[in-house]
């Protein structure tokens, strides 16, 4: 695949609305009902995935073949919730118009089928995760898996899933390196030079090129971390975490305004790049 130049406005098409195929649509947007159904392995799976998200109160997208966008959802420790939105737990920022906006852009620029209604939360001890091969978690700093937890993600991980770490600062980079030490031990954080794969995987991009002027980078400009398999850069990478960034409060507010357009389109790149690589590798 050639990738596309860099220049391409891709908010503009998102405050396009409709025309990009964007659609906002409310939080509490129905799923199949079970009773539809019929009794077949597939059928017990999606009503496994539904009983999961209807307990913590969230849509589920069955898997049909289609992109899915899928966020981590994670028990916060105490005192350790949302700075900014009167109480939200971190894992949840930026819930669920990142995702929506994200495949929607990715769904109008490329040939993925994806769904662009919004995307499944699990529990990394959910099994529908296996099913999906790319998952997304914020604010990483808050998270502390437990063993069974940290088990679930190497797995899915080693069998071929990626992860993209995002809405992370300062110390918090420390607390995440010390679990995924528990996620992937023997395996090395390795700060990435610009120059790997998931950089060219659709856009060409010079990461360190980028200016995203966010709070996060106020003290410390973003750098961009990635585990590989057996530590080795020309193999698969697995993970992604974007250090002192927060793309997906880019790709949040980029249909309202808030967001400058120019930093938008370089948070897309960003995010398309890491969704085509990872389906792509």
């Amino acid at each position: 695949m050639r990738p596309l130049p860099a220049a391409l406005a891709l908010a503009t098409l998102l405050a396009a609305g409709t025309a990009a195929g964007v659609r906002q649509l409310p939080t509490d947007r129905a799923v199949a009902g079970p009773a539809r159904l019929a009794a077949t392995p597939a059928a017990g799976a999606f009503l496994a995935g539904l009983a999961a998200a209807q307990e913590q109160g969230y849509p589920f997208t069955p898997y049909d073949g289609r992109l899915v966008f899928v966020r981590i959802f994670f028990e916060a420790q105490l005192g350790s919730y949302g700075r900014f939105r009167g109480g939200e737990p971190p894992w949840h920022h930026d819930y669920p118009y990142a995702e929506r906006n994200l495949t929607s852009i990715l769904a109008e620029i490329s040939r993925t089928r994806a769904y662009t209604e919004g995307g499944n939360v699990f529990s990394l001890a959910d099994p529908e995760l296996f099913r999906f091969p790319v998952a997304w978690l914020a604010e990483p700093g808050h998270w502390n898996p437990s063993d069974d937890e940290a088990e679930n993600l190497r797995a899915y991980l080693l069998k071929g899933g990626f992860i993209i770490f995002d809405d992370f600062d300062g110390p918090d980079l420390d607390r995440l390196v010390q679990t995924m030490a528990r996620v992937l031990p023997g395996l090395r954080p390795i700060r990435l030079d610009g120059t790997e794969p998931i950089f060219r995987s659709f856009f060409e991009v010079q990461p360190y090129e980028l200016e995203f002027q966010s709070y996060r980078s106020a003290r410390e400009r973003e750098q961009y971390i990635g585990y590989f398999e057996d530590n080795d850069r020309n193999k698969r990478q697995i993970a992604i975490l974007n250090h002192n960034n927060d793309i997906g409060e880019f790709m949040e507010y980029s249909a309202t305004g808030f967001s400058a357009v120019n930093m938008a389109n370089e948070a897309y790149k960003l995010g398309v790049n890491y969704i085509v690589y990872a389906l792509t590798h």
